[in-house]
């Protein structure tokens, strides 16, 4: 597979280092020409000095015979814009892009980039989870506006602990779609019982999360 890479990003560096290791052809493309000469220092001649929003750097990276695009710039706009000139100019397959504004998050999947990786989201994510008394976790924004994925545990006291997700009064926008039990998997079914210690993953609504956690735990938040 070839690969053009936009931005020199810790994103973008380790990118190209992992492709490069599963055996594809990668070009890196950056505005800074330090990072390029450490590219170059590291893992060789994979890296082009310029601005990957620029027609010409990208034909000269051998844009029209790319299998996809990684844009990972630090700047969410230059990100949009490569991405669509990897599609409308050069007909690229994939694009793929970072994005740091949750807010321009839509707006990239509206305009087509294939995949959108919120970095913002990931980080805060990954900070939730580290919390050792964090029982609400945002796992993904879903598609469908205004809807989330999240991961509530249960701790032993729960409300719910002992009773039938079909006598859980859930929230309007609001359902479970899986609970894990210690490593078994169990899809939602109106019997199911909850025990404590689960965890629940649901899709739910961001002004209905705190409403579902105190539902599922009897805990305000």
């Amino acid at each position: 597979m070839y690969v053009i890479i936009v931005g020199c990003s810790p994103a973008g560096y380790h990118l190209s280092k992992g492709l490069l290791a599963s055996g594809n052809e990668v070009i890196v493309i950056d505005k800074n020409r330090h990072k390029c000469q450490l590219l170059y220092d590291e893992l060789g001649s994979i890296a082009i000095h310029g601005d990957g929003t620029d027609q010409k750097v990208l034909e000269a990276a051998g844009a029209a015979r790319s299998d996809i695009l990684f844009a990972t710039t630090t700047a969410d706009q230059t990100n949009l814009i490569a991405c669509q000139i990897a599609k409308q100019t050069f007909n690229i397959p994939r694009t793929a892009a970072t994005v740091t504004d949750t807010k321009n998050e839509p707006l990239f999947q509206i305009l087509g980039v294939d995949l959108v990786v919120n970095t913002t989201h990931t980080i805060v994510t990954k900070l939730e989870a580290g919390v050792t008394d964090q029982r609400l976790i945002h796992l993904a924004d879903l598609d469908i506006p205004s809807t989330e994925l999240v991961k509530i545990h249960i701790p032993d006291d729960a409300w719910s602990v002992g009773k039938r997700l079909t006598d859980i009064p859930m929230p309007d926008h609001s359902f479970i779609s899986l609970v894990i039990k210690g490593e078994i998997l169990a899809i939602s079914s109106p019997n199911l019982m909850i025990d404590a210690h689960d965890e629940i993953i649901a899709v739910t609504h961001p002004e209905e999360e705190h409403m579902l956690y105190e539902t599922l735990t009897g805990v305000s938040v």
